[in-house]
């Protein structure tokens, strides 16, 4: 996901976006999104710009305010080709989502989420049915194989006591 829209700005049909990209210049006319609505699964940009600093859309076809509400809520996505290249330890969150979570060689959940924030945690649930959340650092994740489907995890004792 590269932004979500978040309301309808003025009469025309344009959007107030929320920016999630680490290359917001990727926000310019003729690009490309994704959405997964129905009635809107492709989304041409006409326009881009900001008013009282906050990221304001214009697509093609939408003239409406009417139109531009059904759109509200919908996440704007790319195509996997159209991502940047990633560095060593780096991952999409949609990479991690899934994954087998080890502890050693034993499995004890699975990654449900990736809480994004200052300091990204994964969300666990657990086998026995708990949630965990554990802090996505080098330290404690210390394998990561999206290929393989897993990643171990090392948890100092008491930070995880459903694991």
């Amino acid at each position: 996901m590269v932004g979500r829209i978040v309301g309808v700005h003025g009469l025309g049909g344009a959007v107030r976006v929320r920016v999630e990209s680490d290359y917001p210049q990727r926000f310019v006319a003729q690009a490309r999104f994704r959405t997964g609505l129905p009635d809107a699964p492709l989304l041409v940009l006409r326009g881009f710009h900001t008013h009282s600093g906050g990221p304001i859309a214009e697509f093609a076809g939408i003239t409406s305010a009417e139109q531009a509400e059904q759109l509200v809520g919908a996440d704007l996505l790319i195509d996997e080709a159209d991502r940047r290249a990633l560095g060593p330890g780096e991952y999409w969150p949609d990479q991690l989502i899934g994954l087998d979570v080890r502890i050693g060689s034993e499995t004890v959940g699975v990654v449900d989420d990736l809480i994004e924030a200052p300091q990204d945690r994964l969300l666990v649930k657990c086998h026995d049915g708990s949630e965990a959340e554990i802090p996505f650092v080098e330290a404690l994740v210390t394998e990561v194989d999206v290929a393989g489907g897993w990643l171990r995890v090392d948890p100092p004792e008491g930070l995880v006591s459903s694991l």
